[in-house]
């Protein structure tokens, strides 16, 4: 027996699992996402947010897997707004397509490196590089920045306080001795009401930061999930701005277990001619893009249509047997009052006024005319957000 426990002994500590660690199973780190720009390119992001509002299409494309890192480029003419530009990645998709979702209580490490060139500088106005935002707030909850403070051009991890909606500093260091290096970057974090952050930056094997800030609501939401943006995001407002880029490399997304399974959907509720908003193949343009539904028939529904003229949803593969007029019913979750502007194969809009609650899905039907083979419907709206988008039923 002794002989027995004594050979168990060697090869755990052969291994590197102390003899402990094999009687005490617990909550321990399990990598969730570890994407490859070879392999999976921007493909790796739940999206892009590249250039939007079209603003420089000949720069196109600002957001590029090369050399072994994810670039981002930053032009002066890019625009995401009159007094703003962003080209940016958001969420992490993992290897079988879904969203990796953050969500409450759950505590998160990511880990990447990153090229911060001399023309990337610090501005008097926001430069954002890291963002921690939820997929149904705009604002954001978890910021690395590139702040001047006191004259000095700094890097600066903080959060954001929704009571006094401002962001707050708890970690800074000098910009300029970091810059045109790999440094490397861990963001510790945990979704919660009372939840922490903590900022680890590297410069080789040197410490230049190890901070944290517990306590701080990072968790804005009951329904929704936290995700990470990568990118460049700045105002133009600020003096001296140069063309410029970012580069990401090695990204790593952990999570503290025992690891959340994975939501599970309920069966789209298929009916006749039904078609999921958020099933693959369908167009998610701008800030558009698919969320978590716990009442919706596919588990998911698609956020933040109309608006503006870049935030839109397109259903594809709508399937006629016949030309002619059909009725369309549109299952969707409305806050009050709110409406969809429907386009069919590129033509005339028609309007789509909807009235209930964003925990019910409501239902609203009217005509629409297809062709006989293959259709596409187009949802935008140009002054208001429209409703969140379930599905489409063809009768």
């Amino acid at each position: 027996m002794r002989g027995l426990l004594a050979t168990l002994t060697a090869l755990l500590l052969a291994v590197g699992v102390p003899p402990a660690a094999a009687s005490q199973a617990g909550p321990r780190w399990e990598t969730r996402w570890s994407p490859s720009p070879w392999r999976d390119g921007v493909g790796a992001f739940e999206a892009l947010e590249d250039d939007r509002r079209g603003s420089h299409p000949e720069g196109l494309p600002h957001v590029r897997a090369e050399g072994g890192a994810w670039r981002f480029d930053a032009h002066l003419a890019d625009r995401d707004g009159s007094d703003r530009m962003r080209n940016e990645v958001r969420g992490m998709r993992a290897a079988d397509g879904r969203p990796l979702e953050m969500r409450k209580g759950e505590t998160w490490r990511i880990t990447y490196q990153m090229y911060i060139p001399d023309t990337l500088d610090a501005t008097t106005n926001f430069t954002h590089l890291w963002q921690l935002k939820n997929s149904d707030i705009g604002t954001p909850i978890a910021q690395l920045s590139l702040p001047i403070v006191g004259g000095v051009p700094k890097i600066a991890a903080r959060y954001w306080t929704l009571a006094d909606n401002k962001s707050h500093d708890f970690a800074t260091a000098d910009l300029e001795p970091l810059q045109n290096r790999w440094l490397t970057t861990t963001i510790e974090l945990t979704s919660g009401d009372e939840g922490s952050m903590r900022w680890v930056l590297r410069d080789g094997r040197r410490t230049v930061v190890d901070a944290r800030a517990d306590g701080i609501d990072l968790w804005w939401t009951g329904e929704q999930y936290n995700r990470p943006k990568w990118g460049i995001y700045r105002s133009i407002k600020s003096a001296g701005l140069q063309e410029t880029y970012l580069l990401i490399r090695n990204l790593k997304a952990e999570q503290f277990g025992p690891v959340t399974p994975p939501v599970v959907l309920p069966p789209p509720d298929r009916g006749p001619g039904a078609y999921e908003a958020e099933r693959a193949g369908n167009v998610w343009e701008g800030a558009a893009e698919p969320a978590y539904c716990a009442v919706c028939s596919g588990g998911r529904k698609v956020i933040l249509i109309g608006g503006n003229i870049y935030d839109y949803t397109v259903i594809r593969g709508v399937l006629s047997e016949t030309t002619g007029t059909r009725q369309l019913t549109v299952h969707a979750l409305v806050d009050g009052r709110q409406e969809f502007s429907v386009s069919v194969n590129g033509g005339d809009s028609i309007k789509v006024a909807m009235t209930g609650t964003k925990d019910t899905v409501t239902t609203a039907t009217v005509p629409v005319d297809l062709v006989a083979g293959v259709n596409r419907i187009r949802f935008h709206g140009l002054t208001a957000r429209g409703p969140e988008l379930d599905k489409i039923v063809i009768e």
